[in-house]
């Protein structure tokens, strides 16, 4: 089988190295390492390994997962092992070239390969000294219910009358904004500075008696409070967060909300062996058999909220989120560090000394948005004012950890046509809090003020995270 994955070529840095993980995350299932990633941390002295979760695509940057089909040591490899495998031999690569072990050891990841970033703090918490995770699908087999189920909210087409287009969510997305934008951090900007306060009322889209233009049918509206509501079992236990207020209009055309998701269908389908797998009819018998096969499958979900041993160890751990995230819902990471609050019984204080947890507002999955999102995190953001490669190794280092994360935003994204805004984006449970006053494109004009409540997750809080 050809590997489409179509390797650059990498140089060797100096003195440390960071395990950059990033094979799969690309398009979820894919085995393409991150080659991109891989070069832009080499630029940066590292010295650099990736790996193909052991099965190459056949499809350039492609979702496919027909290797897992019959063969689940595949499945195991790509949810783990391979991982470890590589950590294990490139250690031993870099011993046997320079003559001593490297100074220390990192890891960076989004989206899936943030999953294997998290699944590598909670499985081998020796492996790295200090782990970026950026947008995370944590909670993995609850996170491929909640992509699926979209599909099943919104319909395939215009032909269903619970579908909407393009346009109607550019209504959607404009009533959100009006609820949740300016009333909420005080700046008319596009951006929610916090959507996880944001309780959206979807009842204000409905067509009036005689209304046509700017608003839905009364199906439709269903649809999206449906959207915007939380995944539950049948005995009622939260599943999985809600897409996140905000995310909607480009999920709408680079998301959930536009069709089938094809790493659905392949980890439904191949990943468990069911080639007659038809997305339309996902239900709780997938939820509850993705949950009873996830030790078979190497523990994929990646979930386990005790860190105790990575703590112990003197580890490091950053995570990051994008509040516009198309693909993973936002409030999934938060809904993590929550559970870590709870299992390891810490305040917001004990986990400062080894996780710390930030909401990159404006920005959509890994990379991209109308929000400060550029701080060093991969190769398209490598202009950033802020760096979190930079950032994670201070804190390892030399012991001072970052309180913000400094994103930019240039103009058209371009860096040769200027800044265009900054933010400093506070680690949870601060909120990034406009002072009310000043240009709200310069970052000194915000601040990081304590959410008291933060711990508060019960049945009737919104959104209901833990």
């Amino acid at each position: 089988m050809e590997d489409s994955c179509k390797p650059n070529p990498i140089y060797r840095g100096q003195g440390f190295w960071l395990t950059l993980f990033r094979a799969t995350d690309n398009k979820g299932l894919s085995g393409c390492p991150a080659y991109d990633d891989m070069i832009y941390t080499s630029s940066l002295g590292f010295s650099v390994v990736g790996d193909n979760g052991r099965h190459n695509n056949t499809e350039y940057l492609g979702m496919d997962a027909q290797q897992f089909l019959n063969n689940n040591e595949v499945v195991i490899d790509w949810s783990y092992r391979a991982r470890h495998a590589a950590v294990v031999a490139g250690k031993q690569v870099i011993k046997t070239n320079y003559g001593q072990a490297a100074s220390y050891n990192y890891m960076l990841g989004c989206s899936n390969g943030g999953r294997q970033a998290l699944q590598s703090a909670q499985m081998f918490p020796d492996d790295f000294d200090g782990i970026i995770s950026g947008s995370s699908t944590n909670d993995f087999n609850h996170h491929m219910d909640w992509s699926g189920r979209m599909y099943v909210l919104t319909g395939a087409d215009s032909s269903d009358s619970k579908f909407l287009s393009y346009d109607d969510w550019v209504i959607v997305h404009d009533e959100v904004l009006a609820q949740c934008d300016e009333p909420l951090d005080g700046v008319a900007d596009g951006i929610i500075e916090d959507s996880t306060i944001c309780d959206f009322n979807a009842t204000k889209l409905t067509c009036a008696d005689g209304q046509t233009d700017g608003c839905l049918t009364y199906e439709q509206t269903s649809t999206v409070w449906n959207v915007f509501s939380q995944l539950y079992d049948q005995d009622g236990n939260l599943l999985y967060p809600r897409l996140a207020p905000g995310a909607e209009l480009y999920a709408s055309t680079n998301g959930v909300l536009h069709g089938v998701q094809g790493h659905v269908t392949d980890w439904f389908g191949d990943g468990f062996n069911n080639t007659s797998f038809d997305p339309s009819t996902l239900s709780q018998t997938e939820y509850t058999l993705a949950d009873d096969d996830d030790e078979l499958h190497g523990k994929v979900s990646s979930f386990n909220s005790d860190l105790s041993a990575f703590q112990a160890a003197g580890k490091k751990l950053i995570m990051y989120h994008g509040l516009m995230d198309p693909a993973v819902s936002a409030e999934a990471s938060q809904r993590y560090y929550l559970n870590v609050a709870r299992d390891m019984d810490l305040d917001h204080t004990g986990l400062d000394e080894f996780l710390r947890f930030f909401r990159i507002s404006g920005m959509y999955h890994c990379t991209g948005g109308i929000g400060a999102w550029a701080f060093g995190q991969n190769i398209n953001a490598q202009n950033g004012t802020g760096n979190v490669i930079t950032d994670i190794m201070n804190w390892v280092e030399n012991g001072e950890a970052p309180d913000t994360m400094t994103g930019t935003k240039f103009v058209n994204d371009d860096p040769t046509q200027g800044v265009q805004m900054e933010r400093h984006h506070c680690r949870f449970p601060y909120r990034t809090t406009y002072s009310g006053s000043g240009d709200s494109t310069d970052a000194d004009n915000w601040s990081c003020e304590l959410i008291n409540d933060w711990q508060e997750c019960g049945v009737y809080n919104v959104p209901r995270l833990c």
